[in-house]
């Protein structure tokens, strides 16, 4: 029997409100555009990134003209003949190489177990599926439009699925999840068959949705080196499930590092909110190795998602944000709750607007919250991302993107960020 390849998932900005990294101030101040001012939420820009333009997804129209000559359309399903699909057809397992053509339609619904494609015979799935892993899943258009996923999952992008020319034409349909719970609805783990030893963990930034949990990376924790592609990238699943690549190891550094996703709490220097540095205790999260979700698992404390003393749980939706300060729609009801554990004793910012790091980051229980008394950058915690997204924002106020941030990164693709291939035997 043939091995079978798990695809390479592909993270793309749409999963990130349309690129976006969080590159506002949070609560919505607008320096003057001489002022040279800085933030340090401009964290997910390398130094020299002065744009984040949003990324369009083909529609079926679209990929009739992009596709190479004679293909047919795996979107709209044109093209082949009657009793035939439009499908990616895999002409080489190991490295994977395939193209877009034309095979018998097979009789395996969604959801159904399958046989993978290989040379011209294709897999043994309906029309407008794919089988990926065993499973027949729905092909789907990665900008939205019909074939959709509907709201109970993500169309994620696959390296070297339905792409021919280092674009990709079409997606396919993963379920949606809790990235702290790792659930899809009661189901632990992704549906992994032993939830203590997963196969299948919730990852992404944007949105959410299950893939494989490759051999070799449930120690790869907080501060944890992810895996890696052939060019140094991190896998988005190179992390252990819980954990993603996020900030880099520290100010100054490009080695990427995995940090744990948080539940996120307000955190400043008012008595409600000065002991809330590690997030919610009562909030329920799933460790790599456990069994299922148990309360105190979602906080920045040391053996949970984080590992250092300073690790605090910062709201992720700052650095989710597009240009304009806008969210994706699959990431609003997780904009007041989900944080990343951010190890601050490690970073610096530029406080004075000068291009270099000098500042240490500061802890927010000892700044204010967000007011009409704190205007100005680095002056209140909703500067450095421990505010309520509604505690952020001056509601109304036009966004102003502040000079080129030099702080440490959040490792958000801003392209492409590939969930690797393994083997199951």
């Amino acid at each position: 029997m043939r091995k079978t390849w798990l695809g390479v998932l592909v993270v793309t900005a749409i999963g990130c409100g349309g690129g976006g990294n969080g590159t506002l101030p949070p609560d919505g101040d607008r320096p003057d555009a001489n002022s040279g001012s800085d933030h340090p939420l401009d964290a997910g820009h390398d130094a020299d990134d002065t744009t984040n333009p949003p990324v369009n997804f083909p529609d079926a129209n679209i990929v009739d003209a992009m596709l190479p000559t004679g293909a047919c359309n795996p979107l709209a399903q044109t093209g082949c003949n009657a009793g035939e699909k439009c499908t990616w057809i895999e002409d080489q397992d190991n490295p994977p190489v395939g193209h877009i053509g034309c095979a018998v339609v097979g009789s395996v619904p969604l959801g159904g177990a399958c046989a993978d494609s290989m040379s011209s015979v294709g897999d043994d799935c309906v029309k407008g599926s794919y089988c990926l892993n065993g499973t027949c899943k729905q092909v789907c258009d990665l900008g939205g439009a019909a074939p959709s996923c509907g709201s109970q999952g993500v169309c994620q992008e696959y390296s070297g699925l339905f792409d021919s020319s280092g674009s990709a034409y079409a997606g396919v349909c993963e379920l949606s999840c809790d990235p702290l719970t790792q659930r899809v609805g009661t189901t632990e783990a992704c549906g992994s068959p032993t939830p203590s030893t997963p196969t299948k963990g919730c990852y992404g930034y944007g949105e959410f949705s299950c893939a494989p949990v490759p051999a070799n990376t449930l120690t790869r924790t907080d501060r944890q080196a992810p895996s890696t592609n052939a060019s140094g990238n991190p896998y988005l699943n190179g992390c252990a499930p819980g954990f993603i690549p996020f900030f880099y190891d520290q100010t100054g550094s490009t080695v990427t590092l995995c940090s744990g996703t948080c539940a996120a709490l307000e955190i400043d220097n008012t008595a409600a909110h000065s002991g809330n540095q590690l997030g919610s205790a009562t909030a329920l999260g799933k460790l790599p190795t456990g069994s299922t979700a148990v309360a105190g698992n979602s906080t920045c404390a040391t053996g949970k998602k984080g590992s250092l003393p300073s690790s605090t749980c910062v709201f992720m939706w700052t650095y989710v944000e597009d240009d304009n300060g806008d969210l994706p729609a699959a990431f609003t009801p997780w904009a007041d709750k989900l944080g990343v554990c951010m190890a601050i004793s490690q970073f610096k910012y530029d406080a004075n607007g000068d291009g270099t790091a000098e500042t240490p980051y500061p802890a927010c229980a000892t700044l204010p919250p967000r007011s009409a008394a704190t205007p100005g950058d680095f002056d209140d915690a909703a500067d450095f991302g421990c505010q309520l997204l509604s505690h952020s924002q001056l509601v109304g106020n036009a966004r102003v993107r502040p000079a080129a941030a030099v702080m440490t990164g959040a490792r958000i693709s801003r392209g492409t960020m590939e969930i690797t291939r393994h083997d199951l035997l």
